[in-house]
């Protein structure tokens, strides 16, 4: 299932797209890293600039997903415009910011390859951004809801 959303305006642009589907798993801040890793090549691969790690971004994105995994917000993208809001607070302006997400049991390739195959989530990996976060809640069965979010 795909979905996706964008928005622009006073202070920037937001854009957004979801996924859910695949098969694969495993575990913590090594699969995080692998997705970076792997978005990182393609955009080296492009031309592009590398995206650095940023740690707040992550832990806005890690509650994004654990919200979605314990059903306190539904799968994809809302308060997308709040979690943006809160790395404004904290890290100061940002012309653009945009969010993929994804959920099921996939590995890290799987899920950047499922990015890279839908438009939307492919147009937000090449965007023109510096920043990344990316947070991943593991559920029962291998359910893993995984977010990663762009700024500049």
């Amino acid at each position: 299932m795909y979905a996706g959303a964008s928005m622009s305006g006073g202070s920037g642009m937001y854009t957004a797209a979801s996924m859910s589907g695949g098969s694969g798993m495993y575990a913590g801040a090594s699969m995080s890293e692998d997705i970076l890793r792997y978005v990182n090549e393609y955009r080296h691969k492009k031309g592009l600039k590398p995206l650095q790690a940023n740690s707040f971004i992550s832990s806005v994105a890690l509650q994004h997903s654990r919200d979605m995994l314990d059903g306190r917000t539904p799968f994809g993208h809302e308060g997308f415009h709040e979690r943006i809001d809160r790395i404004r607070k904290k890290l100061g302006p940002l012309h653009v910011a945009a969010e993929n997400v994804a959920s099921g049991p996939m590995s890290a390739r799987e899920v950047v390859d499922g990015w890279l195959h839908s438009p939307g989530h492919r147009r937000n990996i090449e965007g023109d951004f510096r920043l990344t976060g990316i947070g991943l809640a593991f559920g029962k069965r291998g359910m893993i809801y995984f977010t990663q979010i762009f700024a500049r």
